[in-house]
């Protein structure tokens, strides 16, 4: 049987958000593929606001809770894309294209390839899909 916790004379039950509909690898959550049960899941994601927009890291199958571990931000940048990178130093700046190597999401720290010298970098993902070169 399972241990329910009372607070005021009213059971203590935690809300979780469940999957409407099946989500795929990579596939920003919508607000139509979730909803929200009167249940406490532990490790589950418990408010809509959460979810929504967030990117599944694995399958999330309809009818099952949507666990923290399960999503994360929304990539910005795909593998293979090309996009501006800036170098700034000492109130140097280099503006410079470069090929993504890995997705990445805002705040990452993502490789990628300088396209003129052919040189492997890494730099931090910015807004807007931009690449800020780390020394």
């Amino acid at each position: 049987m399972p241990l329910c916790l009372v607070l005021n004379g009213l059971p203590a039950v935690a809300d979780t958000v469940f999957a409407q509909t099946t989500i795929r690898p990579r596939e920003v959550i919508t607000a139509d593929a979730v909803f929200v049960k009167d249940v406490d899941t532990t490790g589950a994601v418990q408010s809509l606001e959460q979810v929504i927009g967030a990117e599944a890291k694995h399958a999330i199958y309809a009818g099952r809770p949507v666990l923290i571990a399960n999503i994360t931000q929304p990539a910005v940048i795909e593998r293979n894309q090309l996009v501006a990178a800036t170098f700034v130093l000492n109130g140097l700046t280099i503006a410079t294209e470069a090929r993504a190597l890995e997705r990445g999401a805002v705040g990452d720290v993502i490789r990628a390839m300088n396209i003129t010298s052919r040189s492997t970098i890494r730099a931090e993902v910015l807004e807007g899909g931009t690449l800020r070169v780390l020394p």
